[in-house]
């Protein structure tokens, strides 16, 4: 553990995650990957550690790149908050690929659906999801209206 730390101190992150791993400490060795920046390195170890904290870990750290251009990023973010059960954070996800959809491509269709996604897991999460219907119901008039013009 103090050759881990002392790896990263100096900056040399897969060094400290082989350490930290060794000494069992797979959180501090995520910790340390996520600083590298190596997203191939996040996405592999996230995959063979199969933990909760983990997955949402390398979830929201992939959150921080260009996910809505890349579709495999995008595939990866669902599939760890999916593994990792974490509902809330699936439905905020979820919200932001809507907002992305409405802002950059103004594709309503495809945002209703990731609205209606969001709704979803906000459920399985045990939240209120009214605020999200009234959206839901909003986006759902304008495809309807402009579907119909």
């Amino acid at each position: 553990r103090r050759i881990a730390d002392l790896c990263v101190a100096q900056h040399n992150y897969h060094l400290a995650t082989k350490k930290y791993t060794q000494a069992g400490l797979k959180d501090r060795a995520m910790d340390a990957l996520l600083k590298s920046g190596d997203t191939d390195k996040i996405i592999f170890f996230a995959g063979v550690l199969r933990s909760k904290e983990i997955y949402i870990k390398a979830a929201n750290y992939l959150q921080t790149l260009k996910w809505h251009a890349d579709g495999e990023l995008l595939k990866k973010i669902i599939e760890f908050y999916t593994k990792a059960k974490a509902h809330p954070q699936l439905a905020a996800f979820y919200d932001a690929c809507s907002q992305v959809e409405i802002d950059e491509y103004r594709d309503y269709d495809k945002a209703l659906g990731a609205l209606q996604e969001s709704r979803r897991h906000l459920l399985k999460a045990g939240r209120d999801a009214s605020a999200l219907d009234r959206r839901i119901e909003a986006v759902d008039a304008f495809v309807r209206a402009r579907a119909s013009a």
